[in-house]
């Protein structure tokens, strides 16, 4: 067969979308294109597939399979290629990676662990499997997972994710977009936090009630009218800010100045300590200034 010509397109849809419980990411994730397969981790997506507009495809009938990463690579290769099959979605992360965390904990408390940090190396490989596993396909991807809400050491209110900075940070390879989900006055709507080669900082309402047509909508606002030079100069682009912390360690890891999420992680919570900040606009000129500085210093 000869090659075929490129042609120039949208980016594959490569999303990850975070939310509280209960906020809709899951109909959400019913507007992505069909066919797809859906990692039903939380176990719910029957709930909302009357929203699919084509076929859906579970990855197994047993719902355990659907919570581990390696039975996940197996039955994806078992079945991916010749499906017809045009996203993958995660439903969610949360539950898949959580309990791997939670065993971890438990274990370095009971003092099962004579080296702490390796009690979470198998958290590292499933998420490492998993990347590997649903991105080789070159289908698009919907990875979704939670926010929460909680107290500070200072009793002071905060809301966190349900996946940590270093995880998020290692995801973040295998995504072009990062979304958000919002309410306001009753109306639900998506942040677009972060498009690799597309505009950022776009929120975008829905009045369908259900997402209808919305990840249309996001690439038409994230790419509409950019040209490939345009895309290439957004992505090759240094940030002047975050829209958080672990958005600051994703990107210094991803521009090669450590070696791992977790040196990342930790250069990112040694230059806050030590600088100490007032806001959070000085920590962004601090970090970007931090790993520009690594990169010249030292190749990792």
């Amino acid at each position: 067969m000869p090659f075929q010509k490129m042609q120039t397109k949208l980016p594959t849809r490569q999303w990850a979308i975070v939310g509280h419980p209960g906020s809709g990411k899951s109909t959400f994730a019913a507007q992505m294109q069909s066919p797809m397969v859906v990692i039903d981790a939380d176990h719910r997506f029957a709930e909302v597939m009357r929203h699919v507009a084509g076929d859906v495809f579970s990855l197994s009938d047993n719902a355990s399979d659907n919570v581990d990463a390696e039975r996940i690579a197996a039955l994806l290769r078992q079945n991916m290629v010749g499906s017809g099959v045009r996203t993958v979605v995660i439903d969610s992360l949360t539950a898949i990676i959580a309990p791997l965390v939670t065993a971890a904990v438990m274990d370095n408390d009971a003092g099962r662990n004579k080296n702490r940090a390796a009690a979470f190396k198998p958290k590292a490989l499933a998420m490492r499997l998993l990347q590997d596993a649903i991105t080789g396909y070159g289908v698009d991807t919907l990875w979704v997972y939670h926010l929460r809400n909680g107290m500070d050491a200072k009793a002071q209110a905060i809301e966190s994710t349900s996946i940590s900075t270093v995880e998020l940070a290692r995801l973040r390879r295998s995504l072009n977009m990062q979304l958000r989900v919002v309410e306001q006055s009753g109306k639900r709507g998506v942040v677009v936090d972060w498009a690799r080669c597309g505009r950022s900082g776009l929120t975008l309402w829905d009045d369908t009630g259900c997402w209808k047509g919305m990840p249309e909508r996001i690439e038409q606002a994230a790419y509409g009218g950019l040209t490939v030079e345009d895309m290439e100069r957004i992505a090759d682009s240094t940030p002047t800010s975050f829209v958080s912390a672990q958005a600051a360690v994703a990107w210094g890891f991803e521009q090669g100045a450590f070696n791992d999420a977790v040196h990342a992680q930790n250069a990112y919570d040694k230059l806050k300590g030590e600088k100490l900040p007032k806001t959070s606009s000085e920590m962004w000129k601090l970090w970007i200034s931090e790993v520009r500085d690594r990169l010249q210093r030292e190749p990792v």
